[in-house]
């Protein structure tokens, strides 16, 4: 179940501080008239002198059950939590037979978070009186919060058999869903529908029904029409999601501008877009000339594409190569033109893609020499405070950041046209920004390790990995809520109620996952730290622009985490523990920051996965590259060149080769470790640690293999799963586990 799930969920219920609509109180002989006072007093919102009439009710009649049970109810309403405990309780065992008495009973142990009680109550409730719809709702809304959905499912049939409802219909097809009971699931989501089709949620759950059962295009299609009823952020996902599976020849226009839209506004990280959108530009503009820079500079999606995340495609990298000197050699036209607005837009682009991509496209011989001559021309200018082509400095923004040229803070003062205005902004602008943060930065251990200050040295050179938009999450949800609803079958364990939720992300880089964590769970109090102060001032500058407070950074070594006196519920760490020299000391670190039955989310290089990568790193041996940028430019071009079906060719096809840091990370790394499962099982069955499953789409296609494992836990399995499908983790391996 997703965290919009859980909001519509929590909708049906009463809430902790709920009371039964309309009590049923019993006449009685002694204290009949003050109490109907005291009740007539409580339905009108006068608590004050309801409590008064009680009390007298109770001065004559101290067994008076009704009596108690109106004091304990606004006991309960006033936050003495305790007292209502007592009151509720004294009327029950004088009693026993009441529903109402026992439905406000749970809402008082659901407020002191004593749950097993509450559904106790409400379950007695429900035995009295069958068709107490109340507390059929309520305890179904408590197991689907509870991760017990077949529970939950029971209990929602029965308030459908009582009273139907479009959001109770919903909520069971939600409870459906989390078993996996798909057919069943989208039943039960049309039927809401049909009541009322209006509600946007709705179309998100069963539009995730159809995916799973493989109906893309039918899940668009709903998608686009929720849209167009309200644009909530789990709709915007769910298109996102469904988009990208779908063949671009099968997108129309309407659906290329809802790209675009979805790229520039964050409907999801852009990165998830990209290899989407390149195939579409390719798809439409097929058989043109690369350099048509008409064909470019007119089509919305590229230049969307070009501001918000790396172009991830060979083909298309080339035609924006040639686009690129085009535009140089016009800078450098004995009198350059000023260009139309829909040019000059998608050149400005085009250096904002340059930035993002750290200038990752190749340069040939005469470039840099034309190149040299513009930087003169423009330093010049600046330094004279003589006027500045546009074109001239987009160019130049092309090849090299802006912050790099000399006087370039002059180029404030001037009036720009906007797609030039924010070009600055990105180049020189937000980097004088984290040149400012950088100092405020505080360590928190000091970095002694030799192997963690090589690693702190290469991420120094620049932010990795560079980003524009964090994906927007929703609604908070709690952890358990999240895991449960994401491993709906796995041996997960209540790890206690607590105030808030502690988080460290060790190794946050530039703080896209550190935000996003920050965002998605209720109460969270994040600390991010890395060894690299240019990724962190980055990751402070992006945390500060979205007005987050809940995100705090530091300068850390994770092998000295352990003196910083600190604990958390959730620690993740992706990407981060195979670059140390011992992976499995570092993470016995973070092992001893974590509580008694808290989480992690760790992420490991497979392997299996990774011999493509380990054949690029003997060819960029042989041949003597460096990791400077220059070196991996070159290397890259002569990667490309190879023959398609060999490894070294493959490695074009990790998105992390086409940007500057992402590939000196991916092929340069100072030091990495690889990886199996056999490992990670030893690891967690030494460190008494629960698996609590991989992320991402291979489980599904592990169950197809052994459906006897729903749960897709077991280790051994996986191995044999992993060693058939060696792609499977070409990513990483990214799982789940918690401390037992």
């Amino acid at each position: 179940m997703n965290r919009k799930d859980r909001r519509t969920a929590q909708k049906q219920g009463r809430g902790s501080g709920a009371f039964a609509p309309a009590p049923s109180f019993a006449p009685g002989a002694l204290g009949t008239n003050l109490f109907a006072s005291a009740v007539q007093h409580f339905r009108s919102g006068r608590i004050a002198e309801a409590e008064r009439s009680c009390r007298d009710v109770l001065t004559v009649a101290p067994e008076h059950a009704d009596a108690l049970h109106l004091l304990g109810m606004i006991a309960h309403q006033t936050g003495h939590h305790d007292a209502a405990l007592e009151l509720i309780g004294k009327a029950v065992a004088l009693n026993p037979r009441n529903p109402d008495c026992r439905f406000n009973f749970a809402q008082v142990f659901r407020a002191r978070g004593r749950l097993d009680d509450a559904v106790d109550q409400l379950t007695q409730a429900t035995v009295l009186n069958h068709d107490y719809d109340a507390a059929h709702l309520q305890l179904a809304d408590m197991f689907l919060q509870q991760g017990r959905f077949e529970q939950a499912a029971t209990h929602y049939r029965r308030v459908l058999a009582i009273k139907p409802s479009a959001e109770v219909y919903n909520n069971l097809g939600i409870a459906l869903a989390s078993q996996g009971k798909w057919d069943e699931a989208a039943m039960q989501y049309r039927r809401a529908l049909t009541l009322k089709p209006e509600l946007v949620d709705v179309y998100r759950n069963l539009g995730r029904a159809l995916m799973m059962q493989g109906d893309v295009a039918q899940a668009l299609t709903l998608a686009r029409r929720a849209l167009v009823i309200r644009e909530t952020e789990e709709m915007k996902a769910l298109f996102v999601q469904c988009a990208k599976q779908l063949p671009p020849a099968s997108l129309d226009d309407d659906l290329r501008a809802l790209i675009a839209r979805a790229l520039s506004e964050g409907w999801s990280r852009p990165s998830e877009l990209s290899a989407l959108a390149a195939d579409l530009f390719k798809h439409r503009h097929a058989g043109r000339a690369p350099d048509d820079v008409a064909a470019l500079a007119g089509d919305e999606l590229l230049r969307a594409l070009l501001e918000t995340a790396p172009v991830r495609d060979v083909e298309l990298e080339r035609t924006l190569t040639a686009a690129r000197k085009s535009l140089l050699v016009q800078a450098l036209s004995p009198a350059p033109l000023g260009p139309d607005e829909t040019i000059l837009t998608f050149f400005c682009g085009l250096a904002r893609q340059c930035f993002i991509n750290e200038y990752v496209f190749e340069k040939t011989g005469d470039e840099i020499e034309q190149l040299q001559r513009l930087l003169e021309l423009l330093e010049a200018a600046l330094q004279a405070e003589e006027p500045i082509s546009e074109l001239q400095l987009a160019a130049a923004a092309a090849y090299v950041p802006l912050h790099s040229i000399a006087r370039a803070e002059a180029l404030f003062s001037r009036g720009w046209s906007d797609p030039i205005a924010r070009l600055i902004e990105q180049q020189l602008g937000e980097p004088l920004q984290e040149r400012e943060i950088r100092s405020s930065i505080p360590p928190l251990t000091s970095i002694d390790d030799e192997v963690s200050q090589k690693v702190r040295r290469q991420y120094e050179g620049m932010p990795y990995p560079r980003w524009v938009t964090a994906a927007p999450v929703g609604q908070p949800v709690t952890l358990g809520w999240y895991l449960r609803n994401q491993f709906p079958h796995a041996p997960i364990r209540e790890f206690g109620a607590r105030e808030g939720l502690d988080v460290l992300i060790a190794g946050c880089g530039t703080g896209q996952h550190a935000i996003e964590s920050g965002r998605r769970f209720a109460g969270a109090q994040v600390l991010a730290v890395d060894l690299s102060l240019t990724s962190l001032s980055y990751a402070m500058r992006k945390t500060r622009a979205l007005g987050l407070n809940n995100v705090e950074y530091a300068q850390a070594d994770i092998l000295k985490l352990g003196a910083i006196g600190r604990s958390f519920d959730l620690i993740e760490s992706s990407g981060v523990l195979h670059h140390l020299a011992d992976p499995a000391q570092g993470w016995r670190v973070l092992l001893l920051l974590l509580r008694q039955g808290g989480f992690m989310h760790i992420g490991l290089y497979s392997a299996l996965a990774r011999a493509d990568i380990r054949a690029a790193r003997s060819f960029i041996a042989e041949r003597g590259y460096g990791g400077s940028a220059d070196d991996i430019r070159r290397c890259r071009q002569e990667l490309l060149a190879c023959a398609d079906s060999t490894l070294l060719k493959n490695v074009a096809k990790y998105p992390d080769f086409f940007t500057i840091s992402e590939c000196r990370d991916l092929l340069f790394h100072v030091q990495e470790h690889q990886l199996t499962i056999p490992q990670i099982a030893t690891f967690l069955r030494e460190n008494n640690l629960a698996f609590i499953g991989f992320t991402g789409q291979a489980p599904a296609e592990y169950r197809k293999r052994f459906p006897e494992d729903q749960a897709a836990t077991d280790l051994e399995r996986w191995h044999v799963f992993e060693t058939k499908r060696p792609a499977t983790f070409t990513g990483m391996y990214q799982f789940w586990v918690q401390k037992l």
